[in-house]
């Protein structure tokens, strides 16, 4: 079947990615049995406007769009265009999954993935193709009419080894580790997040299907795929995209032992604190760890734990961090502001927080609500934000807020959220807070554009990126 997959990163913070693991691992899938697979990916709102000759020109028997949370306004408006030729139209991705009642808002939408999308794509394409009900797939929510009709869902994926490499050749990925980040190829090696953050979609996804949530590759399987990667792509250092890297301590030795030999690239990878220790930590770093990132959220532990369900300590925050600057990596925080519950004075225990961690790199994103999740229901239950789940107009993800927050106003967020990181660095690195501050301007954007290929001069001459 011809198949057209689509993705859309319109107004991205710091623009758009490039590439979507979701979606090239079910292209890997669909072509490894023979099926045409094609892409729609927009990045300005202008492309948007080129979709109905795109449609024309390929006259695809499959619709299937990758969708996040920001961006289900523009695939909405995607969906509507497509003819009702007898083009079967599906999404899927975290936010579907999260908020299947898309399926009632798109009027021309026709099915809900609900889960992971290889297998259920595989076999809606094969049951079209042969004539069948699509109802005889698991893992989707139907449109009949007025009437939804759900069918079983489908397990989790027990052996990720069994998949096929990503399908590296359906985004432009040169043009992706070329232009945005520090020439990084992204990997992802595991699935799944143990945590039931209250902001994060793993709680639900965890409960979306049966079966074991947390899943990791063999090391043979992660070690085979770069070793494709670097004979194929100029990089210079790997992220790896797990939501946390060092879950399996065992599976993290093994690693630990090979991928200097075999691979021999530096690498960045995402932390917990909670799971953190002086050992995994130098194994991170023997493998070739440069910098490990790191969540703190908030700096008031008891909005942390409350209301984002995060249960670890400032103390704790602090010897994590500790833990990783006596292995030698540098070390990274994500940080959130515009929260259920927040102060201005609150907003000011994180910058404070951080800069006694005293963090190489630092991140703040202005928190807003992915539909679905129990942070969510909150904001929606105190009247913070609408039930029905959509963004304003021009609405840019993590850049502004759109809740009502009762002690803290949209403008003083805003603010907060342009001046944090150079509030963590002022006191210790001038040139640093100067290149923050011009980073998280309006300008912010158009400036990551011009800078994109001198990043990694930029790196070396602000400490640490």
């Amino acid at each position: 079947m011809r198949i057209l997959l689509g993705f859309v990163e319109v107004s991205q913070r710091f623009g758009a990615l490039g590439f979507q693991h979701g979606l090239m691992s079910i292209s890997a899938v669909l072509k490894a049995h023979g099926h045409d697979v094609h892409l729609a990916y927009f990045t300005r709102k202008h492309e948007l406007d080129e979709w109905p000759e795109r449609l024309k020109e390929l006259d695809p028997q499959i619709v299937g769009f990758y969708v996040a949370a920001e961006q289900a306004g523009y695939v909405a408006s995607l969906i509507n265009a497509v003819p009702r030729d007898g083009t079967f139209t599906i999404v899927g991705g975290p936010h579907p999954t999260c908020f299947p009642h898309m399926l009632e808002q798109i009027e021309r939408l026709d099915a809900v993935c609900i889960g992971e999308g290889e297998y259920t794509m595989l076999e809606l394409a094969q049951a079209l193709e042969a004539g069948k009900d699509p109802a005889s797939v698991q893992g989707l929510r139907l449109k009949r009419g007025d009437e939804i009709v759900r069918t079983p869902p489908r397990p989790f994926i027990e052996d990720l080894d069994e998949l096929p490499t990503e399908d590296w050749d359906l985004f432009d990925t040169q043009k992706s580790i070329d232009t945005y980040g520090l020439l990084q190829m992204r990997v992802i090696a595991s699935r799944g997040c143990p945590y039931d953050c209250s902001y994060c979609a793993n709680h639900i996804l965890a409960k979306a299907q049966p079966g074991r949530y947390v899943r990791f590759r063999s090391v043979d399987n992660v070690l085979a795929e770069l070793r494709i990667l670097k004979a194929r792509f100029r990089f210079d250092e790997v992220f790896f995209d797990d939501d946390i890297f060092m879950l399996n301590r065992r599976r993290l030795r093994e690693f630990a032992a090979r991928y200097p030999k075999e691979i021999g690239l530096p690498f960045v990878c995402c932390g917990r604190v909670e799971v953190t220790d002086d050992e995994t930590m130098r194994l991170i770093k023997t493998a070739g760890g440069r910098r490990i990132d790191f969540g703190v959220e908030v700096g008031n532990e008891v909005l942390r734990e409350q209301v984002l369900r995060r249960r670890m300590t400032n103390e704790e925050i602090i010897e994590a961090v500790a833990c990783a600057k006596r292995a030698g990596l540098q070390v990274k925080t994500l940080n959130m502001v515009g929260l259920p519950g927040e102060t201005p004075a609150m907003h000011m225990e994180t910058v404070r927080l951080n800069q006694q961690v005293r963090p190489d790199v630092t991140n703040c994103s202005v928190f807003w609500p992915h539909p679905g999740t129990a942070l969510y229901d909150l904001c929606v239950r105190e009247g913070y934000a609408p039930a029905d789940g959509k963004v304003p107009d021009r609405y840019i993800a993590y850049r502004t807020c759109y809740l009502k927050l009762p002690g803290f106003s949209q403008r003083a967020v805003n603010r907060a959220y342009r001046l944090f990181c150079f509030r963590v660095f002022w006191e210790r690195n001038k040139p640093k807070a100067f290149a923050y501050w011009l980073l998280y301007s309006r300008l912010g954007v158009t400036l990551v554009a011009v800078f994109s290929r001198a990043k990694k001069y930029l790196r070396k001459l602000f400490g640490g990126m």
